[in-house]
């Protein structure tokens, strides 16, 4: 039997019964790209006569990748998963307080929480006609934001079907009394750094489930807004994956972890190279990857479920960039050079910069390429200098090949065409470069972290926390603090899923809550958003400066590039 649409002055006839089965992969591609199995777009009408297609039409946009909804301002969107639809609506008081109360949203939001009622679960009729027609099982009209979709009784069968399938089967790594995680430890990374990081997962791990066994050990039960917070306590189990051998053998190690014993996510981690071995796996599985230690993050592209702290090496180049063209836009290409060696460390941001630069006129950089394992005598400082008679000097190198900086004082002639000497403050760690006075004026870092004298309160308190948990202080306290931020991140983000152990709600849940996380202050700043995946977005220019200043002073205000 046919069935006519409506909507304003467009109607779309569909007749007979859908040729083919419904298939969950086209339901999916319609729900996230806005597509429809035959490629064109979808089509449909907004706000009761506002044509529409393609990807203003996406539900994803609105109800999220996890189906779970959103809210802002006055806005609310309900969630669509398949237990969401297919099952009576009630009207919980535990999640209703969550909604109202859980961050400040304007009086016309809590109106439309408040007034929400409850509806019989939907049939796969009733759900076409609510997607078509735009009303609920009780003929109630849905809010006039959510479109009227056009769609063909076999479209709407993939588009139903894929509804169906959200959180509607268990996710891997979560069972009756324990959450699964892991932590990724790739080949190349300093044992002191491992055991920094490892030192501080531990005592977090230890400190989570002592506090979860006496909340469920508990004999009585908590008021009404805590009424599904019981069902949700787990036991944390952290695994180490240790990644050994080339970087192209580690996708086989994962799948041989990941089949030994499902994990729901992984937490931090630290990588001595590239990360993106560890990012496609975690892409592949659908399964988060939250904040590894790694100055080689993957930027494009971003992926849908790994977020970092910052884009590590390349925001420095593309903040040195901009700072370069601001301050000294008479400084010509051929005055210009990096120097960098041949690996990942070395390439990423010197294509970075050299991009970058590109982008505000100045294409011809020089580059004077080392081999990754070539040493640098003081005679390669001298006759950089003299050869190329640089005015900026960029050096994308590790601490232990600055070291050598000092012979350029022997090279005179080199040095007065010298103006500035750029290093990065990732590739010399936590120590700063150890340089002559005759270089140290000169010199200039790419800061990507909290300026030393900016300390905030919450770093006292995680200092007082891991010292209270016998975790010693280390020359790596950067990535003690980042470590633990990683851990109260996921741990407050799990609280807020309830019993909805989704994956990809997990990570909304940390996009919307970023900027409320308590920060220790290793970054200045973090925020995320829909879609987002670098938490700090920005770098310092700084100089070297007394130690009443932690050795470093600002000489640019925090360039986001």
């Amino acid at each position: 039997m046919g069935a006519v649409v409506v909507a304003g002055a467009l109607a779309l006839t569909v007749a007979g019964a859908p040729a083919t089965a419904p298939d969950v992969a086209l339901g999916q591609r319609m729900y996230r790209d806005g597509l429809l199995p035959s490629g064109q777009p979808l089509h449909g009408i907004l706000q009761g006569d506002l044509p529409a297609e393609g990807s203003h039409l996406q539900c994803m946009t609105c109800h999220r990748r996890s189906g779970f909804g959103s809210s802002e301002g006055a806005t609310f969107v309900p969630p669509i998963t398949g237990p969401s639809l297919f099952q009576p609506s009630e009207l919980q008081r535990a999640d209703r307080f969550r909604k109202l109360y859980e961050e400040d949203l304007a009086g016309r939001f809590w109106v439309r929480v408040r007034e929400q009622r409850a509806r019989p679960a939907y049939t796969d009729d009733t759900l076409a006609a609510a997607l078509r027609e735009g009303k609920d099982p009780t003929g109630r009209a849905l809010d006039p934001l959510m479109p009227r979709y056009m769609l063909s009784d076999e479209d709407m069968g993939h588009l139903i079907a894929y509804l169906k399938s959200l959180s509607s089967t268990p996710v891997p790594g979560v069972d009756a009394s324990a959450i699964h995680f892991a932590t990724v430890v790739t080949d190349g990374v300093e044992p002191a750094k491992r055991q920094a990081m490892h030192a501080v997962m531990d005592a977090y791990v230890r400190w989570k489930n002592t506090d979860t066994r006496g909340l469920v050990q508990r004999p009585g039960h908590s008021p009404w807004h805590k009424d599904d917070f019981y069902g949700a306590y787990r036991t944390w189990v952290l695994h180490v994956w240790e990644l050994r051998g080339p970087a192209d053998t580690w996708p086989v190690q994962l799948n041989t972890y990941y089949r030994a014993q499902p994990v729901f996510a992984l937490l931090s981690g630290i990588g001595g190279g590239e990360w993106r071995p560890v990012h496609d796996f975690c892409e592949r599985a659908e399964m988060p990857c939250l904040f590894p230690h790694t100055d080689l993050p993957v930027i494009s592209p971003p992926g849908a479920y790994a977020l970092y702290f910052s884009k590590g090496l390349t925001v420095e180049a593309e903040a040195l960039a901009s700072y370069l063209h601001e301050q000294s836009r008479s400084i010509t290409t051929r005055q210009i050079v990096q120097v960098y060696r041949d690996t990942a460390s070395g390439r990423v941001p010197a294509q970075a910069l050299r991009q970058a630069l590109q982008g505000y006129g100045k294409a011809r950089l020089q580059d004077r390429v080392i081999d990754s394992a070539q040493g640098l005598a003081p005679t390669f400082w001298k006759h950089l200098v003299q050869d190329e008679q640089p005015a900026i000097l960029v050096l994308w190198l590790e601490d232990m090949d600055v070291e050598g900086l000092r012979s350029l004082l022997d090279s005179t002639d080199g040095l007065q065409h010298l103006q500035q000497l750029y290093l990065s403050s990732s590739l010399l760690r936590e120590t700063l470069p150890s340089v002559p006075e005759g270089l140290r004026a000169k010199i200039r870092l790419t800061y990507p972290f909290a300026l030393p004298e900016l300390a905030v309160p919450q770093l006292y308190r995680v200092r007082a926390w891991l010292r209270a948990r016998g975790v010693k202080g280390t020359t790596h306290e950067r990535l003690q603090l980042n470590t633990h931020l990683v851990l109260e991140i996921a741990d407050h983000a799990l609280e807020h899923l309830g019993e909805n152990f989704s994956r990809d709600f997990f990570i909304e849940r940390i996009e919307d809550m970023m900027e409320n996380v308590s920060n220790p202050g290793v970054f200045p700043y973090l925020s995320l958003g829909p879609g987002q995946r670098f938490a700090s977005k920005g770098c310092y220019i700084v100089k070297l400066s007394d130690r009443a200043k932690g050795g470093l002073e600002a000489v640019s205000d925090w360039i986001s590039p």
